[in-house]
């Protein structure tokens, strides 16, 4: 696990299995971080963006596209 003030991304899951954090999330609530690291524990199992990840993302975490959603509309400038 890595933690780094990432420009684009909340985080990343290389194929070697290391998932790497932004640091912003640090600034957002607890539920919007656990879909980070869920999302990214999930390519631990489909190293894509695939219909086979989707349906994985689903079962682990049924409402991860609302926490996305606000997620993402966070503002840290």
């Amino acid at each position: 696990l890595k933690i780094k003030a990432l420009k684009a991304r909340w985080g990343s899951c290389t194929v070697e299995g290391v998932i790497t954090l932004n640091l912003k999330l640090m600034q957002v609530p607890k539920k919007y971080i656990d879909y980070v690291i869920v999302h990214e524990l999930c390519h631990m199992i489909e190293h894509n963006h695939s219909k086979r990840f989707y349906l994985l993302l689903d079962r682990m975490m049924p409402d991860w596209r609302q926490r996305r959603r606000e997620l993402n509309e966070f503002d840290f400038r």
